[in-house]
């Protein structure tokens, strides 16, 4: 008979428990390994240019978005005779900031979600902060260690709380490798190049070097959008490659559009961090364990209006290893003509343990949306998900409208 790992096991031996931990853990590390190798898969066509967005190194990067979104939804949830098929309408907060110089990072992402259908209403409130501070690499300088490679010390906490499951907060500290930049700038400066040349306005491309030129234009903090016009027309001209003396109306309208464009944040770069410290659930029961968490993290745009990204993080209850929590993602976002974007999401969640000692419950999340800006920076969004978890009797198919405002 094999060793069952419940609260009503027969007595196990240490080798069969450490192997059955093991299998449970290869299988886990699989899923995160086969995220990563997406990753390593959607940046392949990256690596064929001459010049990528992300090979564009800011001194520093400062990125803020809040978005606030209304929406109704209908459900065919997971039971096969369709009793719980129901229309709910829901309110969704989003913040996203980050902050990075040569020597410090911060990071804070904050979601909120309030819900009601048939059954009443829930609330709910995710998130984590974390400082970081980065250490020169080889002896060098603090102010050029820019490098995706950078060392750092981290300090973070992360917490979950809903009216309807488990309360947690978590607090770890420890160690890691690598850096995220805004490669916004150089990102625009490649649109307008593209712009200007389907215009006739650029009779052929713009070196390397100018469209680096162009990006540290874009990204300079302090001038005002026109005063930075002014300076990246100046910089075509010096180009030689216009097709008149100067950059006509059109062309002075399209980059003025590209500047002033509510498009999202194009990252760059990929992490790597080791942190231990506490972790604290408050519901169902009160529990208190330290806490190892691992957290990889990878973020390419293979094209000016594209992004991609990636992340994988394990938390492990260090005193009982067998208990653990795996949630990996994946997403891919496009903008397409006349002002639309598509999206698409895939999130993995394996519960080891980790909530309910008497359960391991893995968790399956696709979802698809495609917007478009209505006027400024309100937009209308389709958005359709597929949700499958352990025990379902089939999967919960959702159809939900959004009305977002992108307030900055």
């Amino acid at each position: 008979m094999g060793c069952v790992l419940t609260n009503r096991a027969l007595p196990c031996t240490v080798f069969q428990k450490v192997s059955h931990i093991w299998r449970t853990m290869n299988r886990i590390v699989r899923c995160v390994i086969a995220v990563m190798i997406l990753a390593a898969l959607s940046s392949a066509s990256v690596l064929s240019a001459s010049l990528t967005v992300c090979d564009y190194e800011p001194p520093e990067s400062r990125v803020a978005d809040l978005s606030l979104l209304g929406s109704f939804n209908w459900v065919d949830g997971a039971y096969a005779d369709d009793r719980n098929r129901s229309i709910s309408a829901s309110f969704v907060g989003d913040y996203t900031a980050m902050f990075s110089s040569p020597s410090f990072g911060q990071d804070l992402d904050a979601r909120t979600e309030f819900r009601a259908d048939d059954s009443g209403w829930t609330a709910s409130l995710f998130g984590s902060g974390s400082l970081r501070s980065f250490f020169p690499v080889g002896g060098a300088d603090a102010a050029t260690n820019t490098s995706s490679t950078a060392l750092f010390g981290v300090g973070a906490v992360g917490f979950a709380l809903s009216t309807r499951s488990s309360i947690e907060v978590d607090l770890t500290a420890g160690l890691g490798a690598g850096r995220f930049r805004d490669v916004t700038p150089l990102a625009q400066a490649i649109a307008i190049q593209d712009k200007l040349l389907d215009l006739g306005e650029l009779l052929a491309p713009v070196s390397d070097t100018a469209l680096l030129d162009l990006a540290q234009i874009l990204g300079t903090v302090g001038p005002t959008d026109d005063e930075k016009v002014v300076e990246l027309v100046e910089r075509l001209v010096a180009t030689d490659l216009l097709a008149g003396v100067d950059v006509g109306v059109r062309g002075l309208l399209a980059v003025e559009d590209i500047l002033l464009s509510s498009d999202e944040t194009s990252l760059c770069g990929r992490d790597l961090q080791a942190r231990v410290g506490l972790s604290a659930m408050f519901v169902p029961e009160f529990k208190l364990s330290t806490t190892g968490i691992v957290v990889a993290r990878y973020a390419a745009v293979p094209d000016p209006v594209s992004q991609f990204t990636s992340s994988a993080e394990m938390k492990i209850r260090l005193l009982q290893p067998d208990q653990m929590n795996v949630l990996a993602k994946v997403a891919y976002a496009r903008r397409l003509p006349d002002g639309w974007t598509a999206r698409a999401d895939y999130r993995l969640n394996v519960d080891r343990m980790w909530s309910d000692l008497t359960a391991t419950v893995f968790s399956h999340v696709a979802s698809a949306n495609l917007t478009t800006q209505i006027f400024g920076a309100v937009g209308l969004s389709l958005v359709g998900s597929a949700q499958y978890m352990t025990g379902d009797e089939e999967m919960t198919f959702s159809l939900a409208l959004y009305m977002e405002a992108d307030l900055f």
